[in-house]
């Protein structure tokens, strides 16, 4: 029998009948089949509404409920939707990294699952029998709260990936000091945020300083400079050895050093080196600078490489090289081809010469580096020279540029963001996201090109104008649509002959000849 009968009770001589409206008296049998049918109704209904809100409520009298929640909640998916996927989905995903992004995102969620959740109660109460037994209430009581946990749990998961964001990046993103040298050159609003811009120039550090102590010591530097409209990127690597590094006239350490940072009463300037500015600044001469000037360790490295290569630096991102190992772990390791005949884990170079300690190899080829691996790979010196380094590293960068993916990323949301609040700090701004997810998308079809600036210059007595002449020819080298791709990799067997081999010295080496070509495709070494 049809389960939108309504039977009546009526009680004659202490027995209970159920009967129709057209006066006909049920069997139990039949009493027991239509409860049975009610209750699968409510069920099924109560379970619709679970998978899209308010659908459930379309069979019952509160139907236009239904009709407006599930437009309600179709409108939403499809603005979201459009927000993500115009422009690609790392652009669209960086539109909900915005300041505003996040809290609409938290609001979303939260109101969302409420309404959601509120539409399953309301159905589930429209659709509970009258007359049913106890059995059956609880059975249906049981099956709302299952659904009601169904959406709730999801919820509270991406209300919680939404506050680990916000803390994460209430750490990573810093303000950038402009009291010297002018503000960055940034993206507008806009369909092209970046036509304004023809382009900008990226400066990373890597510190091995440990956690909150990003002042003790640079031991990696990058310029990245980036053509906003090919996406054609080159990369820079900065010897940290570099000796009578420039500082600008309007810092406080060309007073203190007119000639460059050169100190030969400390060693032939075996102190003055590259890494050292930092210290310089930050430490030494603190006393120096305007009071209101947050890092001067970190702008005054920003400005003498921005002197060195010739180009404003506009942002800069800091990075623990330590924490770099965490990253690599979240996000999944990263394949690299590694040169022949591997690269030592640990070891140095004593006063004689000679390589002691090494605990270990990563083997030569193709293969898929964990966060450990990765970062001996990007810091091992007893393999080479730190040209050989710094080759990697800018492998290192190609790989982690071509590699990313949005979709394993969001599966590793929460250690990404841990770890890279806990060791990552830079001077973009946050709501200007969005803006250089677009720019990245450029980059993994641009060309990627490498400066080989230790193979053009000597450490010890650089020719600062060579370095800036060659960094130029680089970035005005035309877009080659031929050229190797960022992330394209070479064969193991090209590899081991093009890369630099990574063998065990007994001296620590220095790169003084020019067997290297100034610029070249990065692609090719990796």
């Amino acid at each position: 029998m049809s389960t939108d009968e309504d039977p009546t009770v009526s009680e004659e001589d202490g027995s209970t009948a159920v009967s129709t409206r057209d006066g006909r008296e049920l069997s139990r049998h039949e009493v027991r089949r239509m409860r049975s049918e009610q209750l699968r109704r409510a069920l099924t209904l109560t379970g619709l509404s679970t998978i899209w809100p308010g659908v459930g409520l379309l069979r019952t009298r509160r139907r236009w409920w239904g009709v407006a929640l599930a437009l309600a909640a179709a409108a939403t998916v499809l603005v979201l939707a459009f927000m993500l996927f115009s422009g690609g989905i790392l652009t669209g995903a960086a539109k909900f990294a915005t300041k505003r992004g996040l809290i609409a995102l938290l609001v979303i969620f939260v109101l969302g699952a409420l309404v959601w959740i509120a539409g399953i109660l309301i159905t589930a109460r429209e659709t509970s029998g009258r007359r049913w037994t106890p059995r059956m209430r609880w059975t249906h009581r049981a099956f709302t709260a299952l659904m009601v946990l169904v959406v709730a749990l999801p919820a509270a998961q991406a209300v919680r990936y939404v506050t680990v964001t916000r803390s994460a990046f209430d750490k990573i993103f810093t303000n950038r000091y402009d009291g010297r040298g002018g503000a960055a050159r940034g993206p507008s609003s806009g369909s092209d945020p970046w036509k304004d811009v023809p382009r900008v120039n990226v400066l990373l550090l890597g510190s091995d300083a440990g956690a909150d102590r990003y002042e003790l010591r640079t031991d990696s530097m990058m310029v990245v400079s980036i053509d906003t409209k090919t996406g054609d990127s080159t990369l820079i690597s900065i010897p940290r050895n570099l000796q009578k590094v420039p500082f600008p006239a309007d810092n406080p350490l060309h007073a203190v050093y007119p000639n460059g940072y050169y100190c030969p009463e400390k060693g032939a300037g075996a102190e003055c080196l590259m890494n050292g500015v930092w210290v310089e600044a930050e430490v030494n001469h603190k006393d120096l600078f305007p009071a209101d000037e947050a890092s001067p360790g970190l702008d005054t490295t920003r400005e003498v490489i921005g002197e060195i290569v010739g180009l404003p630096i506009d942002y800069t991102a800091v990075i623990d090289m330590a924490g770099f190992q965490q990253l690599v772990d979240a996000m999944g390791g990263v394949y690299m081809n590694v040169p022949e005949p591997g690269i030592p884990i640990g070891g140095k170079v004593t006063s004689s010469g000679q390589v002691v300690g090494v605990t270990g190899m990563i083997k030569p080829g193709y293969q898929k580096l964990d966060g450990r691996l990765a970062l001996w790979y990007s810091r091992s010196r007893v393999a080479g020279s730190d040209d050989d380094r710094m080759r990697r590293q800018r492998c290192m960068v190609n790989a982690l540029v071509s590699q990313t993916d949005p979709f394993k990323m969001a599966t590793k949301f929460t250690g990404i963001m841990e770890a890279a609040g806990d060791n990552i700090r830079m001077d973009i701004k946050q709501d200007d996201l969005p803006a250089f997810a677009e720019l990245v998308e450029r980059m993994k079809n641009g060309n990627l090109r490498t400066v080989n600036v230790s193979d053009s210059v000597k450490h010890w007595n650089p020719d600062y104008a060579k370095i800036r002449s060659i960094v130029k020819s680089a970035l005005e080298k035309p877009h080659d649509p031929k050229a190797p791709k960022p992330g394209a990799t070479a064969s193991t067997s090209s590899a081991s002959s093009s890369a630099p081999t990574a063998s065990t010295p007994t001296t620590p080496a220095q790169s003084t000849t020019t067997s290297v070509e100034p610029v070249t495709d990065t692609a090719e070494h990796c």
